[in-house]
């Protein structure tokens, strides 16, 4: 098979560091695993050019929409779209009507707007102009949304490679509780919860938190966190360009996660990353206790914990608590191990399922 993954440059560039790339990263990875073709074909970009991602995936980039249709056109059999300008959308929708007999396009939704109206309007297209294809869903909130009209609903979250995976005896012990924050310096990430928090607990010697960010340089508060952070010499910020990502991205997150404890992610809002944050299921595989608030799906994916906070003021409260009792850390590790074999998001499995709904 021949499958193409469809989005602007500005939402879909292999080199960035966020979860649609990753998402499509993996699953494309686990396609070429499998002897089929997987290239990543984006519009909107400063030039036309072709480039090579890891492992023999193909990058195109085009300035033109037409320009980048007219390549899709030319022999692919799946084209999987992510999300497209309102002004696209119609342009678009003509292109799969007039090119259904001969490919099967397919749609994910990684987001859920915070507004009723945009996120009727996200799904608008599929409703008015169906895809002849499969409708991702990488949340199960999508999925029971997307059921209610469609039969052509697939929940499949995030993957995660299997190499992030431990089994709970495999999980150092530290000296010193290890807390984690890893992503962008944006208040709906909820960075200034993670500054909070480190201010509430920098004089506790039995505990050390570490800062992995990155930002858009078109926002202006991730801007100023970075760099507020940057002149903090009392914290260990630690900082990537978000248009870095290579193989090693993955191994450094990897090797972040398995040697740390808690990995904090107060997120404001879910609007803010998608619906199924990655993050959150990388921090599971690495049987890190996760620090979050109960948004979205996210309670019903990590599970009953006591570790889904409402607010800041809970956060340094229960770091505390977790320190002064290890065996509560042992039993959260415990119970995420099972969960992580309930939901069963190891790349190589959630790769076979996207197989079997293309075919």
């Amino acid at each position: 098979m021949k499958i193409a993954f469809f989005g602007p440059f500005s939402s879909l560039d292999y080199f960035k560091i966020g979860g649609v790339e990753s998402f499509c990263r993996r699953l494309a990875a686990g396609l070429l695993g499998e002897g089929h073709q997987a290239d990543f074909v984006n519009y909107g970009a400063p030039a036309t050019e072709k480039r090579a991602g890891g492992g023999g995936i193909g990058l195109f980039y085009f300035r033109e929409f037409k320009a980048a249709l007219q390549f899709l056109s030319r022999g692919y059999d799946h084209i999987v779209t992510l999300y497209l300008a309102p002004r696209d959308r119609w342009r678009y929708a003509y292109f799969r009507r007039v090119n259904q007999s001969r490919i099967t396009f397919h749609q994910v939704y990684f987001s859920w707007p915070d507004s009723l109206i945009k996120r009727k309007g996200a799904f608008l297209e599929a409703r008015l102009q169906p895809f002849n294809g499969r409708l991702f869903c990488v949340s199960p909130r999508q999925y029971r949304y997307v059921s209610r009209w469609s039969d052509r609903g697939v929940l499949l979250l995030p993957p995660v490679w299997e190499s992030y995976f431990l089994e709970p005896e495999a999980k150092p012990n530290h000296d010193k509780l290890r807390l984690i924050y890893i992503g962008r310096t944006e208040p709906g990430k909820g960075i200034e919860e993670v500054i909070y928090l480190y201010n509430q607990l920098k004089d506790q010697t039995h505990m050390e938190l570490e800062i992995h960010g990155f930002h858009h340089q078109r926002s202006p508060a991730g801007v100023k966190f970075h760099e507020w952070l940057s002149h903090n010499d009392g914290l260990r910020y630690f900082y990537s360009p978000f248009e870095s990502y290579s193989p090693e991205t993955d191994d450094n997150i990897r090797r972040i996660l398995q040697g740390s404890d808690i990995l904090i992610l107060p997120y404001r809002k879910l609007s803010s990353t998608i619906d199924a944050p990655v993050l959150l299921l990388e921090g599971m595989a690495a049987l890190c206790a996760v620090m979050t608030k109960p948004l979205g799906d996210i309670p019903s994916l990590y599970g009953p914990s006591p570790l889904l906070i409402k607010g800041p003021e809970e956060m340094a409260p229960m770091v505390k608590r977790l320190q002064n009792s290890p065996e509560l850390l042992i039993i959260e590790r415990r119970r995420i191990f099972q969960r992580n074999a309930e939901l069963d998001f190891a790349a190589g499995h959630v790769t076979a399922r996207f197989m079997r709904a293309l075919a």
